[in-house]
């Protein structure tokens, strides 16, 4: 479930900055920012779509635009969405320009989201290096245990193997704790 919930927020976060472009297109071409939410829903493609089409039926049901752009920001839990809710919810207040100001979020997101991907890139033989580093000693205990059980027996039965299998396991945790905190860099 995690995964997949990480997956969707990636997903989620790679539309964005397309997303703001077309809402700042649609302001620019003379949409109410309702409308230009009501656009967004029919052309961006799902989760984007999905949570437009959502908060355009929540002001249609009578909820005001501000509450119906918080409420999209619990769902998603994504930093650059809040920061996009944050400025329109200012500029409603202040004034000004809105087409511009969601021109600057789009740039700056779309460039975080490029870096993201080049971390990523980077530090894939990294995380791949743990997952092996990781699954080599429990798929080598396994192959013992079918091959030779009489070898591998004692691990399992006495107390000094319970022991070694304890401390082995434990420090393997902590080696693929130390190795994501290592690879997860932040933007």
């Amino acid at each position: 479930l995690r995964f997949r919930q990480k997956r969707r927020t990636r997903a989620f976060n790679n539309q964005l900055g397309d997303t703001i472009m077309l809402l700042s297109n649609a302001l620019k071409a003379g949409y109410s920012f309702s409308q230009a939410l009501s656009t967004v829903s029919k052309s961006a493609g799902p989760p984007m779509g999905i949570e437009f089409a959502r908060a355009t039926r929540e002001i249609a049901l009578g909820i005001p635009v501000d509450d119906a752009l918080n409420h999209m920001v619990e769902r998603n839990q994504s930093e650059d969405f809040d920061l996009l809710v944050t400025a329109v919810q200012i500029q409603r207040v202040v004034g000004g320009n809105l087409a511009e100001i969601l021109d600057t979020i789009a740039h700056t997101i779309r460039e975080r989201v490029r870096i993201q991907g080049e971390i990523r890139t980077l530090t894939a033989q990294a995380r791949f290096s743990g997952w092996i580093i990781t699954l080599l000693p429990v798929g080598l205990a396994g192959i013992l245990a079918l091959i030779s059980p009489d070898y591998f027996r004692p691990m399992l039965v006495q107390t000094g193997g319970k022991i070694m299998l304890a401390v082995g396991g434990m420090s393997m945790a902590i080696g693929v704790a130390i190795i994501q905190k290592i690879v997860k860099i932040e933007v």
